[in-house]
């Protein structure tokens, strides 16, 4: 879990800490994703709008709000990500609800594989920032890079194996969410590390970064731990 501030260490009853929102905003970056892998995989796309509620509450919303409280924990990388990452949700399914069916048939491909690059650059920038956190986030980070680009090549090029490579980075990228939401509740829990998240893979990075401990939370980068008492 991410080290209160002292204002919010005093407003806590003794043995409490703040509550770390990575666990929440890493399930909510999962659901969406897994949900959407599997019609990326080829499910009957009939009933992809049973995928709306999902997508928009839990992997927009609810992402969106964990985003929120990463800002008052002070991690600026999972503040910007789940922020970032549950607004894609909201427009794709705002997208896909209100937009897609008005564009030209023949232009639907290159349209939603513009949609889709802006969002594959930005998980590029995520995951190049993540160097310092842990393996388990930055994997996190480089899976749905590569998800989100193949889908883009595939829109592209309107390449219906593309896509089914895209769902099984999608797949790979929830699994490796879900675990770190695991991780993030059980160390959490027990306040120490139990299921390993392998901290600072970046650490031949150090000399770029102030000599902190190790971060408990898994959104949190090591130069933003506060010092052990």
């Amino acid at each position: 879990m991410s080290h209160p501030s002292s204002s919010a260490q005093a407003k806590l009853p003794p043995g409490l800490t703040a509550p770390d929102p990575a666990p929440l905003g890493l399930l909510a970056f999962a659901l969406g994703s897994l949900i959407q892998a599997f019609f990326n995989a080829g499910v009957d796309p009939d009933i992809f709008p049973a995928t709306f509620p999902l997508e928009f509450f839990v992997g927009g919303v609810v992402q969106m709000i964990a985003g929120l409280f990463e800002f008052r924990q002070g991690s600026r990388l999972g503040a910007t990500a789940f922020t970032l990452l549950g607004a894609f949700w909201v427009c794709f399914v705002v997208y896909v609800k209100f937009v897609l069916d008005s564009l030209p048939e023949a232009q639907v491909h290159s349209a939603t594989g513009f949609f889709l690059l802006p969002w594959a650059i930005v998980l590029f920038v995520l995951t190049l920032a993540s160097a310092r956190t842990t393996l388990v986030l930055m994997a996190a980070f480089f899976t749905t890079t590569v998800t989100v680009s193949v889908l883009t090549a595939g829109q592209f090029t309107e390449s219906t194996t593309l896509i089914r490579v895209g769902a099984v980075f999608g797949f790979i990228t929830a699994a490796l969410g879900m675990y770190g939401a695991f991780a993030g509740l059980v160390n959490g829990t027990w306040g120490r590390h139990i299921v390993p998240t392998f901290p600072d893979p970046g650490k031949r990075l150090q000399r770029f970064a102030a000599n902190k401990g190790r971060p408990t939370s898994i959104t949190s980068s090591t130069a933003e731990q506060l010092p052990s008492a």
